[in-house]
């Protein structure tokens, strides 16, 4: 979308013509492991996914889901009562859709060994003999070469996901044994991979009934129970142990060490990443290789020794295996979906909005292509989705101050789905907070809508100042109607037992009592710090536009949000990953706090903190902040003399910084000139 002009909705028509894919025929060479992406990659893919979208709307009508008539193929993985039956089986666990609208037992049969796996064995090892030793610049003829029994399974794969109802599929472990060694540049052992003490999932699980959500024969309560947390669906455990040793110390990795936070996910969502996810990978390969190399730039944060290598190979082999897919005409899938997303996520941590902005645009094009508002909410996927999705568009309309692309029927749709939900569970906490987390993603996209109409005169100041009146309304009753969780002091944390002693220096106090919650509460922490940051960004936009001094209590609120944020920082029972769910709220609290040198050390410790864990903030944010406090060297690094710069993040950075050099000769799209449009306009003394 063209952020400098009015908004109306994207034409995907423009996209040009390219070459037909064929072995000796590509547009896009493929890169060297451990090697960076040519920076006009991912324009490639964006032109290929408008291109295939746009080919796709000329043709016959899509039939929503559930409405076709066509006969369904047999299956030996659905359930006994829906093969006893004779109806196709939806293969949702713990129990399908069919077994809960009729309130029957569902039971599936128990995973059987299978009966080809000798032919499977030995095509596997012919495979192995026809794969060559992989080396950086013999790298292309081999993928060319190259026809993991992975990939061999994805075609097959894809359709059948494709016709399910739910948008799931079974994972498939027939004829997927692979070759002894899968080159993605180590060349040392693997760590051994140690489940932290702390477990996200017991840390959330609520201590009674109460905040479980109850189980009735309606349908909605049956959408309900895939959005139950993690720990209450106790779902059968994929098995990886097809897969080549790398890909699966990475996705063990993943299960056992990251959490929802890592995704930026508002609501408990471990079941979505550790096992819908996952389950996606195993069915479509670039999907595999853009989670395993999400999973593979966690841990090489943690090792010492880590090497950029160590996941760039895998971005760049997802990367290279979707435009494959893109060109050969296969079929668009959730799966695919998924991919842009999780790479758009990986963009993200490095800090090149350049890429994030084409993985955007790019998974606007394909959801909508896939789903419309009346199926979006139907499963816990296409849900994930959405959220997945709309966060990053919302976070796009407030960097630049202009409108988003996904329209507001979407969000529309969301809050209902959840509101439903509420009215069938009342007694439920999960689903109190799933719908707040959708009633304040609402009332983020009302207000970039609002404020990005008065500059391009699509609205009247009477009519914004009558619009906004009603929004502030809103934005207040949405923190009121959480008052009665948040004083629910069966899960205030009072006792801080095990953290660091306060520094002397601090400018909050982190260990007061009850200023925390926990259990199934926890989430509540992250939204108070969106509600504070959503407040502050309203009252200071609106002075902006009203020419008015902003408001004293600016400075309180983000106050606050560093407290929040250093309580979940340093409480002992904080599930991995928290602080960088928290990154966001940090980022527009550390703006409005007073500029001393106390504060700003504080600030300036907590960001690096940040990016020490592999989130990389944007290049603009931190001109800001060193124009705001008059430090240039925080352009380097956020601390003195190098202080907290891991090497790791230092060799990331780099890498960004050289990747975006070679790119700058491109014509910069109007997205990314308007990027720094939120942050030209704050001026706090």
């Amino acid at each position: 979308m063209n952020r400098g002009q009015p908004y109306q909705q994207p034409n995907f028509d423009y996209a040009p013509v390219r070459p037909a894919y064929s072995p000796t025929n590509t547009y896009l060479p493929e890169p060297q492991f451990g090697q960076p992406v040519n920076p006009s990659t991912w324009s490639e893919v964006v032109d290929d996914i408008q291109q295939s979208t746009s080919q796709g709307a000329s043709g016959a009508a899509r039939a929503l889901p559930g409405t076709e008539h066509t006969k369904h193929r047999r299956t030996r993985s659905g359930c006994f009562t829906c093969r006893q039956r004779r109806v196709k089986c939806d293969e949702t666990r713990p129990k399908c859709e069919r077994c809960w609208k009729g309130s029957r037992t569902c039971t599936y049969p128990e995973p059987k060994t299978n009966t080809k796996s000798s032919s499977s064995k030995s095509a596997a090892a012919k495979s192995k003999e026809s794969i060559p030793e992989e080396s950086g610049s013999e790298e292309e003829d081999d993928i060319k070469k190259e026809e993991s029994p992975v990939r061999e399974g994805v075609q097959k794969g894809v359709k059948e996901t494709s016709k399910s109802k739910t948008g799931r599929k079974k994972p498939r472990d027939k004829g997927t044994a692979s070759r002894k060694k899968q080159a993605h540049g180590h060349k040392q052992p693997l760590p051994s991979i140690e489940k932290p003490e702390h477990d996200a999932n017991v840390a959330q699980s609520p201590p009674s009934d109460a905040s479980s959500p109850s189980r009735s024969g309606s349908r909605s309560s049956r959408h309900l129970d895939n959005t139950t947390p993690e720990s209450s669906m106790s779902p059968e455990k994929i098995s990886l142990s097809h897969l080549p040793h790398h890909q699966r110390y990475y996705l063990e990795y993943l299960r056992n060490n990251l959490t929802y936070h890592h995704y930026f996910f508002r609501s408990e969502s471990n079941y979505f990443i550790r096992h819908i996810l996952i389950e996606n990978a195993l069915s479509y390969e670039p999907l595999l290789h853009a989670v395993v190399g999400f999973a593979a730039f966690q841990a090489t944060l943690k090792n010492p020794d880590g090497k950029i290598q160590d996941f760039l190979s895998y971005y760049n082999r997802s990367v290279s295996l979707l435009l494959k897919s893109l060109a050969s005409g296969q079929k668009h899938t959730d799966a695919t979906l998924l991919t842009i997303l999780q790479l758009a996520t990986i963009e993200e941590y490095l800090g090149d909005w350049v890429n994030l902005l084409g993985h955007q645009k790019a998974a606007y094009s394909m959801l909508t292509e896939l789903h419309t508002v009346e199926t979006i909410t139907v499963n816990e996927l296409r849900r994930k989705i959405l959220a997945w999705y709309s966060r990053f568009d919302l976070f796009a309309g407030f960097m630049s101050g202009y409108e988003t692309v996904l329209g507001r029927e979407w969000f529309v749709a969301n809050v209902q789905y959840y509101t439903e939900q509420l009215v069938l569970n009342p007694d439920s906490i999960h689903c109190k907070l799933e719908a707040a987390v959708a009633n304040h993603r609402m009332l983020a996209l009302d207000m970039v809508l609002l404020f990005a109409k008065l500059p391009r005169g699509a609205i009247s100041m009477q009519d914004f100042r009558r619009e906004n009146e009603k929004l502030e309304a809103r934005i207040g009753q949405w923190k009121e109607g959480l008052e009665p969780l948040m004083s629910d002091d069966r899960y205030l944390v009072e006792s801080f037992e095990g953290a660091p002693e306060r520094d002397e220096d601090d400018i909050v106090n982190p260990y007061r009592p009850g200023g925390l919650m926990q259990g199934p509460l926890w989430t509540m922490n992250f939204l108070m710090m969106d509600w504070c940051g959503t407040k502050i960004m309203h009252t200071y936009q609106t002075a902006l536009i009203m020419q008015e001094e902003p408001h004293a209590g600016l400075t309180e609120l983000a106050l606050d949000m560093c407290r929040l944020f250093e309580a979940v920082e340093y409480w002992p029972g904080s599930a991995p990953g928290s602080i960088l769910s928290a990154q966001a709220g940090l980022g527009i609290a550390v703006i409005f706090i007073p500029k001393d040198e106390r504060h700003t050390m504080w600030c300036r410790r907590k960001l690096a903190k940040i990016e020490s864990q592999g989130y990389t903030y944007p290049p603009t944010f931190r001109a800001k902040m060193a124009n705001l406090w008059g430090v240039p060297e925080v352009h380097h690094w956020w601390l003195p003399n190098e202080e907290g710069y891991p090497p790791i993040v230092r060799s990331i950075r780099s890498f960004i910084e050289d990747r975006s050099q070679k790119s700058s000769n491109q014509p910069m799209t109007e997205d990314l000139r308007t990027m720094k449009g939120l942050f030209d306009k704050l001026n706090i003394d």
